[in-house]
């Protein structure tokens, strides 16, 4: 979610010449007519990818590309200053651009472009905070605080961005919204008055819409679960239950009470609706971090991640199409709401039961309650069960008058070292022949420790066995006030070494002379897996106070030396050759065949390309 990158004191000789671009690419696609385009080749239309339609038909479109290369040069050279400020320029042409094309095929190459440029442009974000920069996101943070005026509405944004998926939601991605749709109506009713409760916008239903399409089951790759897509720590920070039993996360009342709260708390810090859809997002770690950085708290102007800068504007975009749907050719579905009756339940009992009881199926009862991940309600838990609207009296007169021999609650019992079944059925008090049956054993030597069995037990033994819990995500979290930024501090007896790195040397090889580990290094100095260094890099290095290695000390100081003792070849690629096959031809590593050659790209190898090569 978001674009905007950069510096923003520009001069007027930088803004003359990108209005004087700007200008100068439409009046040539303006002076090029349709038949002369289509004489630069003799290629049926049909097979030419839409990248190679755009060039055929605006040729000087290929100057926008030149320029991203030149970008991605200066930061593959360590120029970031100059990388961002080409980018800042290609966004600026860019946007332009679409604001005159109407051409979709034109409009989607320019997109993709975009995100490319975006994706340049976030790398630059992958640093470690230093405590100077800890100390001014604080300040920071606090002057947004002092001066911010709170937002009851969220004004919605109708940039380029925000138009982009207004688009995409009217064309292939229509079928999609039309069915999101349905489902706010679905679930307006129950998720509108807890944000109203909370103190949030009611829009912000919206926000459950982007994220999961309201789909209460939703899981992503990065184990977000339910519609709100809470991962599990932050999920348990807000008061959301997760265990072997219930994940309260694909509950739709407590999930929505979390998201509220969470909300709230991310609007009072950032005292901005775009600011704090994009922390719940990125985390609000990093939009501090992009804050402090960049000096702006204008969330348009902010770089973020990728995904992060295209989060709001979706956002935007459902948002302005839900409040006048007939506007962008829409129908506001006719669908009835769902209403229940909630039953708070705090003894262990199977779902079939409390079907039974409110007279429905087991399988509609799982649809209302999918946070059950079990055949029955967790022991030691009071939890919440919701039945169709009308019912919950019902059955929970039913649910009391169940005799207590056909309430059975539930633990969870871990076999020891030694353990055998007799022991087990003889401290829980039932027979060996039901614990075989409930737990499908049909061998009991082939048990083996650390198996886990599943025991019914009465309530008396339940008391003893776990503290009983009630659910909490009614109660607003109690959530840090600030953002804590730890700064890393070596353990007692190590002493910190600043290492230059020489021209042709790898992280692997540093590791190595400081015989630390390779996974220790990147951590102390903030670098990811695919982070390159390069020569004159600083290198944080922790050693023991006695370690023997103390002449490596005085390497920081030194200028890099230039070929270290290694020979350096110049290898020319040829035609059909992979990095993969220059890496086995040198026995080198990818890795630092990418560290050397700073413009070269793992999947972009071309005849005549120039790689250096470093050899002992």
């Amino acid at each position: 979610m978001l674009y905007i990158h950069g510096k923003f004191g520009r001069t007027m000789r930088t803004k003359l010449h990108i209005t004087i671009s700007v200008v100068t690419l439409l009046v040539l696609a303006g002076c090029i007519s349709p038949m002369h385009r289509g004489s630069f080749t003799n290629e049926p239309l049909e097979r030419l990818s839409n990248r190679e339609k755009v060039f055929l038909q605006y040729p000087q479109f290929s100057t926008l590309e030149k320029k991203f290369d030149t970008a991605e040069t200066y930061y593959y050279f360590g120029d970031i200053e100059n990388s961002i400020q080409r980018c800042n320029e290609l966004l600026h042409t860019i946007e332009d651009l679409k604001t005159t094309m109407d051409d979709e095929i034109v409009c989607n190459y320019l997109d993709s472009l975009e995100m490319d440029i975006d994706a340049l442009l976030g790398k630059s974000q992958d640093e470690e905070l230093e405590l100077d920069s800890a100390k001014h996101i604080k300040s920071v943070l606090d002057s947004i605080a002092r001066n911010h005026v709170v937002e009851d509405n969220i004004e919605v944004v109708l940039n380029w961005r925000t138009k982009h998926f207004i688009r995409y939601f009217k064309g292939r991605g229509r079928r999609h919204f039309m069915r999101w749709m349905k489902r706010a109506e679905k679930y307006r009713d129950t998720i509108e008055p807890i944000l109203v409760e909370v103190g949030v916008p009611r829009d912000l239903l919206y926000l459950a819409v982007i994220e999961s399409g309201l789909n209460l089951k939703a899981r992503s790759k990065a184990k977000a679960v339910g519609p709100w897509q809470f991962m599990p720590g932050t999920a348990r920070l807000l008061g959301l239950r997760i265990n072997w039993w219930i994940d309260e996360r694909m509950d739709i009342v407590a999930s929505t009470y979390a998201a509220a709260h969470y909300l709230d708390y991310l609007h009072n810090m950032f005292g901005s609706w775009p600011l704090a859809l994009a922390a719940y997002n990125a985390g609000e770690y990093r939009v501090a971090y992009a804050i402090s950085k960049q000096k702006t708290d204008n969330y348009w102007r902010l770089r973020l991640p990728t995904q992060t800068q295209w989060f709001v504007p979706k956002f935007m975009a459902a948002l302005a199409i839900s409040r006048n749907p007939e506007k962008y050719g829409f129908k506001r579905p006719d669908v009835e709401p769902i209403r229940f009756d909630i039953v708070s339940i705090d003894k262990s009992t199977e779902l079939k039961l409390i079907a039974k009881s409110a007279g429905i199926s087991l399988r509609k009862l799982r649809s209302l309650n999918p946070s059950f991940k079990r055949w029955a309600t967790p022991p030691g838990m009071e939890v919440e069960i919701k039945v169709p609207k009308g019912k919950g009296e019902e059955c929970l007169a039913k649910l009391e008058n169940i005799p207590p021999e056909k309430r059975v609650s539930w633990i969870r019992h871990r076999i020891r070292r030694g353990e055998t079944l007799w022991q087990i059925a003889t401290k829980y008090e039932i027979s060996i022949s039901e614990l075989k049956r409930i737990n499908h054993i049909r061998n009991s030597r082939r048990l083996r420790a650390g198996t886990v069995l599943l025991i019914p037990v009465n309530n008396a033994q339940l008391a003893q066995t776990k503290a009983y819990s009630k659910p909490k995500y009614r109660k607003e979290p109690k959530l840090p006030e600030k953002i804590r930024l730890v700064k890393y501090t070596p353990p007692r007896g190590y002493r910190k070494v600043v290492y230059t790195v020489k021209d042709g040397e790898t992280l692997s090889e540093i590791a190595e002379k400081f015989h630390v580990g390779l996974s220790r290094l990147r951590r102390w100095n903030g670098l990811r897996f695919s982070s390159l260094i390069h020569p004159g890099d600083n290198l944080v290095v922790f050693l023991p106070k006695n370690s023997k290695l103390n002449n490596l000390a005085s390497l920081a100081a030194d200028p890099p030396v230039k070929n270290s003792g290694k020979k350096k070849i110049v290898h020319v690629v040829r035609k059909g050759e992979t990095l993969s096959y220059i890496s086995r031809l040198y026995k080198k590593r990818i890795a630092d065949i990418l560290s050397w050659n700073r413009g070269i790209k793992r999947n972009r190898l071309y005849p005549g390309d120039k790689i250096i090569i470093w050899t002992n």
